[in-house]
């Protein structure tokens, strides 16, 4: 591997190993990745300082902040588009759309029961969400397990927040056996993501808005189905189609606005509520 040259520096760092035999898949991503990557350097001419830069950024990602605890590269595959562009590659478009799990999910979420309340939030407006989980004929998933979980009404997150206790405004559910979910929550804001760490940095240098639009996360398992992480989006949101994360398609709901007496009492309120309804539906695992 002597004399090493512009033309030749490519095929010499993918050759060197074993060549796939010990694990061909990762070698053919390493490949292609190698391939990408030299070629972008060769194209822009890229610096030894901007390189520099590069690798400081990147460090700078991979270290927790108190906004996202779980570190920056989650968002930073969020933001470039990478993330929902492999939702896209691998979603069959049969039964509900998968989407972004993003930076934010914390497991192991406290269970609650049909109809409980997510959270505490003083200053939100209530939501009452119902659906049903379903498989592809429209037969109810018993026993389904569904996770929740979302910002308040200030667009953040409990692990963001000390005020909040942890496991505010999260949640795990199980169908009931014609597949029926229902819990109470708080309208969620649309937020801006963190702008503190070097994700949010590099949004400004771009020119590039930070804010995601509002919505609930979920996901969704049961026996014999294949596990679904996906996101609701609420209507009438302004960043609808100017999600920083690229994440919105079809899963947008609809809010009903409650304000009658009769509802009120109904629903054990003294301020106007909203409800929604989604419904999942659920592959099996064998597709």
């Amino acid at each position: 591997m002597q004399n090493i040259t512009l033309d030749t520096i490519t095929e010499a760092v993918i050759n060197h190993g074993d060549r796939g035999k010990s694990h061909p898949r990762l070698h053919e991503i390493y490949t292609s990745l190698v391939r990408h990557l030299h070629d972008f350097v060769r194209e822009v001419k890229l610096t030894e300082s901007e390189l520099q830069q590069g690798r400081n950024f990147l460090n700078r990602v991979s270290h927790h902040t108190q906004e996202i605890p779980a570190g920056e590269m989650q968002a930073l595959t969020d933001l470039l588009g990478i993330s929902e562009l492999v939702e896209l590659l691998h979603d069959a478009h049969r039964g509900t759309e998968s989407n972004l799990e993003g930076p934010l999910y914390v497991p192991n979420a406290p269970e609650r029961q049909m109809g409980d309340r997510l959270g505490i939030d003083p200053e939100g407006d209530s939501l009452f969400l119902s659906g049903r989980v379903l498989d592809l004929n429209g037969q109810p998933i018993a026993n389904a397990l569904i996770d929740v979980w979302q910002p308040n009404s200030q667009g953040l997150y409990d692990v963001q927040e000390p005020s909040q206790p942890l496991g505010n405004l999260r949640g795990r559910f199980k169908t009931n056996e014609s597949g029926t979910y229902r819990f109470e929550t708080v309208v969620p804001l649309g937020y801006k993501i963190p702008s503190s760490g070097p994700c949010g940095e590099l949004l400004g240098l771009l020119g590039r808005h930070p804010w995601r639009a509002a919505h609930i996360h979920f996901k969704l398992s049961a026996p014999e189905y294949t596990p679904l992480t996906t996101q609701t989006f609420i209507d009438g949101d302004p960043h609808l189609d100017s999600d920083t994360t690229f994440a919105v398609r079809s899963a947008i709901v609809q809010l009903q606005k409650h304000e009658a007496l009769d509802e009120l009492k109904a629903h054990n309120q003294s301020e106007p509520f909203y409800t929604t309804e989604f419904d999942f539906v659920l592959k099996p695992a064998t597709l």
